[in-house]
């Protein structure tokens, strides 16, 4: 229970955060720039198309569908029998708690807790959210390749700060796969960098215990050894987690596309397309939950590319992250929450009392007695 109630106090804190961390954003929004009004995302979503509204929920719903997915064919592969709905429930916990965490750091720890509860082995679980993570990372990386590849213009045209953003995401994510890479084929050149580290950081004070150190850096780079080598086994399975996980980052995308033609029909679905791909790109690695803020300032300071309009972006801005951020933290956050509900109702028959039957316990009694009798009769027996 005190677990529980732990788990609880944290959760508030993250939400608590994450609510002032918007409220701040809304504030510097609305000083900056005194001529938005919320009764321009009234506006907004009355003359806009409630068909394709409907349609970027949809993406947001799919969007969590398409992670479960990918979660449901690595642990199969792997021996476990589990339901594609326990999957798509995996993939809600992660994204809730990826969305209140910073970093996305309480994600993939609370999709292997659900996962080892519903009996999946730790071996299996960590693999398979290894899998994902490294076809995340090449998601991201493709998308952000193909959006320069068909909007370079666009790229160019960037103020110098959203450009720096852009290219520290990109840089972060391609130094993200090249360390995974480099753990998987160069094992000793990374254990004899990071062994050189640790040491230099003893030295100065800055790690403590770097004998613990070097032995979680040994498991880290053994862990990914033995991943190169399922994949070199299974290069079909990576093949397939990487176009599910793609499919999951382009409708995400595709929710700003929906909500953009639902109010504008003539603008350009590649254009919004390659502008969002940005964004996402752009503010992912950024150590704030949702990248609330970033997110904000990347948003409004892309889409003047092909918007003239601010208060536009604004309300479009806004409609965006009430779907793919707010309603999805609600959604994946009922989904975990009546799972976890159901993992512990599911429990009780295990623990519960079962009905005591009075007179099967006397009768149960007499025969042993009987038997202990009869034993001892025959020991007498055998002693004469």
């Amino acid at each position: 229970m005190k677990k529980v109630s732990k788990n609880i106090k944290k959760q508030i804190l993250n939400i608590t955060i994450v609510l002032l961390l918007v409220g701040i954003t809304l504030a510097v929004l609305l000083k900056s720039n005194k001529e938005l009004d919320f009764k321009d995302i009234f506006h907004f979503i009355k003359r806009s198309n409630p068909w394709l509204l409907a349609a970027s929920v949809l993406c947001m719903i799919a969007g969590i569908i398409f992670e479960g997915l990918c979660i449901h064919i690595i642990s199969r592969k792997f021996g476990h029998r589990g339901r594609l709905v326990s999957s798509i429930v995996y993939s809600s916990a992660d994204i809730y708690y990826s969305a209140i965490t910073p970093s996305a750091t309480g994600g993939q720890p609370a999709s292997i807790y659900y996962m080892i509860k519903d009996g999946m082995g730790a071996g299996t679980a960590s693999f398979t959210l290894l899998v994902n993570a490294i076809a995340y990372t090449a998601a991201l990386l493709i998308l952000s390749a193909f959006a320069i590849a068909i909007r370079p213009e666009m790229f160019v045209g960037f103020e110098p700060m959203v450009k720096f953003f852009v290219i520290f995401g990109v840089s972060m994510q391609a130094l993200l796969l090249g360390l995974f890479i480099a753990c998987m084929f160069c094992h000793r050149a990374v254990l004899k960098v990071g062994n050189g580290i640790i040491t230099l950081f003893n030295k100065m004070h800055f790690v403590k215990h770097p004998d613990k150190w070097r032995k979680k850096l040994f498991d880290e780079v053994e862990k990914y050894r033995s991943c190169a080598r399922t994949i070199r086994k299974h290069w079909l399975l990576f093949v397939n987690a990487l176009l599910l996980t793609l499919g999951q980052r382009v409708v995400r995308v595709i929710i700003s596309c929906c909500i953009c033609l639902a109010a504008e029909p003539e603008t350009s679905f590649w254009d919004v397309f390659a502008l969002q791909s940005f964004v996402i790109v752009g503010y992912t690695f950024l150590p704030v939950p949702g990248g609330v803020g970033a997110f904000e300032y990347l948003y409004l300071h892309t889409y003047r590319m092909i918007f003239d309009s601010d208060a536009f972006i604004f309300s479009a801005m806004m409609v965006m992250r009430t779907v793919s951020y707010y309603l999805s933290i609600i959604v994946s956050g009922i989904m975990t929450l009546s799972y976890h509900v159901y993992l512990m109702r599911r429990k009780k028959p295990h623990v519960a009392a079962l009905p005591v039957n009075r007179a099967k316990q006397r009768r149960q009694r007499h025969m042993l007695m009987k038997r202990k009798a009869k034993r001892k009769a025959r020991l007498n027996k055998r002693g004469k």
